[in-house]
Formats: C-alpha cells, sequence, structure tokens
C-alpha cells in the first residue's frame, strides 16, 4: 500500500508479482481495503485485465471445444465404446462385431457379456450370445456416407413413376378426346341425315340399296369341329396357301400329358396330326408370313418354338426367364421374330442365332403382361413393332440397328385395359379390343389407322369405335373379315354373341349365337368360300358368308 501526497490511497493486489494468468482468476480475497484519511478524497484503483483479453479467451475456448468435437467426431468409430481406447486388428482387444451390427474390443464385449446375467450389446440392448462374436478383418474401417444420394435415388425413381402416371393420365385423356370428337362426327352425319330425310322423292333408291346390302349380309355355320376333350384349346392361326389350319391343345397321349398344336385341313375339315410342344398352356400360334411351313408358337413354360408343318418337327426352340404371352413374326427380315413376356418385355430374335437374343424392348413403368405384338413395315430401314400389354399400348420404332439405344417408344392414346390387338397389313389398320373402366361401362373396340406428326411423333387417327357389352372377363381375340367389304368381328360376353361391324358404315350388320365362350376369331378365305372362324375351349366353328 502507497500513500502519496495528495492524500490518494492506491489499493493493488497483494499478488502483483504473479504472471498475468493468475491474476485473471483471482479472488475478493486477494484484495486489501483499508480505511480512508477523513476529509479526503480518495481515488481507489483495482488492477484488472482489459476486456479485450476476456474476449481472446473466450474465442480460444470455443475454438478448443470445435476441434475437440471434430476430433471425438474422427475418432468416432476407432475407439471401442466400453474402454473408449483404440482397438487393434491382432491381440486381445482386436476388432470384433456382434449379430447386430456394432463393434467392439474382444476382450472387452468379453468382460461385459461375463457380467451380464441377461446379455445384452452395451450399444443398441439387443439379446446376444458369446457364440455371435465376429472377428472383423481389416486394418481401417471408413464408412461412407451415401444417405444423401440414397435419398436423392429415391426420389428420382419416385418422379420417374409420377412422370410415367402422368403419361397414362394424357393418354386418358388424349383417347377420351378422340372418342369425343368422333361422337360429334356421328352427330353431324345423324344431322345431314335427318335433313336429307325431308327430301324423300331424292332418297328412295339410294335407301333401298344400303339396306338391301346390309340386310343380304348373313352368315351360317357351315361345319363344327372337335379340337379335344378337356376344356385346354385356347389360340389358333390359319395358313390359306396350305390350306391348314392349327389350334393349341391339350394331348390326347398319356405318355405326354402337355400341350401341342392340332393340325386340320381347311378346305375338307379333315384332322392330320398332334404335335406334343410344351409342358404349359400355349398362348399364341403365328404362321410365318413368307416361308408358311413355319409356326411359332409361345407358351407359359417360359419357351417357344418353331416348328415345321411337313416333318412336324421342331426347328428352333428357347426360354425365358418369364411366361410368355404372344409372338408374331417380323414382316420384313424371314429370320427375325417376337416375342411378348409377362414382365412387359418385348424380346427380339434371331432364329439362326440360339443362344442370345438380339435385344430387348422394355416400358419403365408398366409390368403388365404383354397380351398381343404385331410387326409393321413402313419402309426398308424404319421397323415399326407394337406391343399391346393389359394396361398401355407402345409402338417401337427401330431405324434397322440392333441396338436399344436407338429405338424410339412412342404411347398410343388409347384407353385401356386391353384385351387384344390385331393389325391387318392389307389396308393398314389397328383393331385395339379394350374392357370396360370406371369411365366407360362398356367395352370397346376402336379402329385406327397410324399417323406421323411433323415432329416424327407416331399417333393413332381413330376411325370408328364399336361398343360391345357390359362385362368382359375372358381374353377374347377379335379379328378382321373380309368377304365382298372388310368387317371386324368380336365376342361379347355380355350377348354371348359374334357381332360383326362394317368397316365402311361402321354399323353392326349382323350377330352369330354363340352357346360356349368364344376365345379367338379369325377370317379366312378359300376355294370354297369365305369363313368367319371361331375357337372355343373344346370346337372349332365355321361360319360361312352367304
Amino acid at each position: 500500500m502507497d500513500v502519496d501526497s495528495d492524500n490518494t490511497v492506491v489499493i493493488e493486489n497483494s499478488s502483483n508479482s504473479a504472471p498475468q494468468q493468475e491474476s485473471e482468476h483471482s479472488s475478493a480475497d486477494d484484495v486489501e481495503f483499508i480505511d480512508v484519511i477523513p476529509n479526503a478524497s480518495p481515488t481507489v484503483s483495482i488492477s484488472e485485465e482489459p476486456k479485450v483479453d476476456e474476449h481472446n479467451d473466450e474465442v480460444s475456448q470455443k475454438s478448443q471445444t470445435n476441434e475437440n468435437s471434430a476430433n471425438n467426431y474422427e475418432e468416432d468409430g476407432a475407439l471401442c465404446p466400453i474402454c473408449f481406447d483404440s482397438w487393434t486388428n491382432t491381440g486381445d482387444h482386436r476388432i470384433c462385431a456382434l449379430k447386430c451390427g456394432h463393434l467392439f474390443g474382444y476382450n472387452c464385449i468379453n468382460r461385459w457379456l461375463d457380467s451380464q446375467q441377461k446379455r445384452s450389446c452395451p450399444t443398441c440392448k439387443k439379446k446376444v450370445n458369446k457364440t455371435d462374436i465376429r472377428f472383423i478383418y481389416a486394418k481401417k474401417l471408413v464408412a461412407v456416407d451415401t444417405s444423401e444420394i440414397d435419398m436423392m435415388k429415391n426420389q428420382l425413381d419416385l418422379l420417374i413413376e409420377e412422370k410415367n402416371k402422368m403419361s397414362l393420365e394424357l393418354s386418358k385423356y388424349v383417347c377420351r378426346e378422340h372418342v369425343l370428337n368422333q361422337e360429334i362426327l356421328d352427330l353431324r352425319r345423324h344431322i345431314q341425315v335427318l335433313s336429307t330425310n325431308s327430301r324423300v322423292d331424292q332418297q328412295p333408291s339410294h335407301n333401298n340399296r344400303t339396306s338391301a346390302t346390309t340386310s343380304s349380309v348373313r352368315l351360317f355355320m357351315d361345319k363344327s369341329l372337335e379340337i379335344c376333350r378337356q376344356n385346354s384349346s385356347r389360340v389358333f392361326d390359319t395358313s390359306a396357301a396350305l390350306d391348314l389350319i392349327v389350334a393349341s391343345a391339350k394331348s390326347p397321349n398319356n405318355l405326354f400329358s402337355g400341350f401341342g398344336i392340332r393340325k386340320f385341313n381347311m378346305s375338307q375339315y379333315r384332322p392330320l396330326a398332334f404335335i406334343p410342344l410344351h409342358n404349359q398352356q400355349i398362348r399364341d400360334i403365328s404362321f410365318h408370313p413368307m416361308n408358311n411351313n413355319c409356326v411359332l408358337t409361345a407358351s407359359m413354360d417360359k419357351s417357344f418354338k418353331v416348328i415345321d408343318t411337313v416333318s412336324n418337327t421342331v426347328t428352333f426352340t428357347t426360354s425365358q426367364a418369364m411366361p410368355l404371352w404372344s409372338c408374331c413374326w417380323d414382316r420384313d427380315n424371314p429370320y427375325m421374330l417376337y416375342i411378348g413376356t409377362q414382365s412387359g418385355d418385348v424380346v427380339k430374335y434371331d432364329v439362326r442365332v440360339a443362344t442370345n437374343s438380339v435385344c430387348t424392348f422394355s416400358v419403365p413403368g408398366d409390368m403388365s403382361p404383354v397380351v398381343s405384338v404385331a410387326s409393321v413395315p413402313l419402309q426398308p430401314g424404319n421397323h415399326l413393332v407394337i406391343s399391346c400389354k393389359l394396361n398401355s399400348i407402345w409402338i417401337f420404332q427401330n431405324n434397322g440397328s440392333n441396338s436399344e439405344s436407338d429405338v424410339h417408344r412412342h404411347s398410343l392414346a388409347v384407353e385401356g385395359p386391353f384385351v387384344s390387338m390385331k393389325y391387318n397389313s392389307d389396308i393398314q389398320q389397328l383393331l385395339i379390343s379394350s374392357r370396360p373402366n370406371n369411365r366407360i361401362p362398356y367395352s370397346r373396340h376402336s379402329l385406327c389407322t397410324l399417323e406421323k406428326t411433323s415432329t416424327e411423333q407416331i399417333y393413332c387417327n381413330l376411325i370408328h369405335s364399336f361398343q360391345g357389352g357390359g362385362m368382359q372377363k375372358l381374353l377374347s381375340k377379335s379379328c378382321f373379315v373380309r368377304d365382298q367389304q372388310e368387317y371386324v368381328a368380336a365376342y361379347q360376353e355380355s350377348s354371348k354373341c359374334v357381332h360383326l361391324w362394317s368397316i365402311n358404315t361402321g354399323q353392326r350388320i349382323h350377330s352369330i349365337p354363340a352357346h360356349d365362350a368364344v376365345l379367338d376369331l379369325g377370317g379366312v378365305q378359300t376355294q370354297s368360300g369365305n369363313f368367319l372362324v371361331s375357337l372355343t375351349e373344346k370346337k372349332l366353328e365355321f361360319f360361312k358368308f352367304n
């Protein structure tokens, strides 16, 4: 303590000679207070650290805390969570894991399990045993955090799925627009008919000719052939050049309990032979468009086969990973064929190469089976393949190469769900049969042509939409039929009839009662006349035009 001449008392810390860091932590007990001389105005000065140093000290403490947390983060996964010591890759403290996936030192987890009555993992408390201990043979463990990548992948998948749904919705609305446009055209035609009826003196002869033409179209039963005694027949195909018809059937021989094709002579209605082929149901049959001796079959036993109808032998066969629903030949290349699978893919094969497929046409987001597939030749080097699935219809445009990256997909704006699809290359028209849905309570048979926009997009131009019944459970195939003009035939489950529509007028002109459910239909032209052939589970029925 010092007293100067101005009666000013200066009180200093008794530990003034100590280092500065110690003075920072000095308490109030280290300061000595004395009485001040009366009638004086003392000034007290207590030595203290500047506030700037206190702020720097706080900053240094925070940085040190951050460094410690960073070190702890870096050491996370490198220390045993029991003893907090580094584990090794050899010795008693080597790294090991329990069945729950948590890591420990070997001697630490052994002591832990021995000390517990109910043995459990120290981290997650799941029940474990000593037999669950597994050594980790690694010098250093580094876990890469891929949570953000996985989250982005999931978001991408959701966006792709949403995009596909929006595309399907767009196709439905476009189809609805075509249907409404067709209704508008029908109403306009009806208005024209009503306006022309006022001029009766000019129209009677024309009306009489039209009614006479419509009433003259009649079909009568000419022959019924039994294919098999069991309900096993499903599809058939015809070859006018060979005067031959083949239909799928169950084997009549007990030595082979599978399925095959039965051959018939069309003009004489005479059965020829049965060829055993598959272990399960045959879903589609197709004659070769150029070499009529070859027949292609696709079966639910995941295989397809090419049969020589002259020698009744199998010339080519290959299996797939999924059951097969449909098949067809390429209209340009005699060696190429297409197979529609249950998983929604269309696989292209070359019969000269039996090992691998040429390419696969697929649509992301739609795994429904391919009920029908068709080949459409446009021009050399530009080929179309139509894939009719249960839920959507797609066109694959191939520029001639076998690379899947060169294939362009086009979605047709036709509302499903779908039953069958046929393409008539002579008149270049597409026939699509659909089931009733939530918006349309009846089945439809849409007749359309394929057109191109200025941007090379392919779409279907609706010509007629033939209305069917209110029930369609079976996958009954519709067809084109030709007599004096072109017709469309389809089986209606609700009325148990086969209806016949005119392509020229769009009107229904005839109905044929069907005692059994019709699964497949086809038009046949022979020397004895034109026929409509229907297939049930047991019989082939031939209806002849009068």
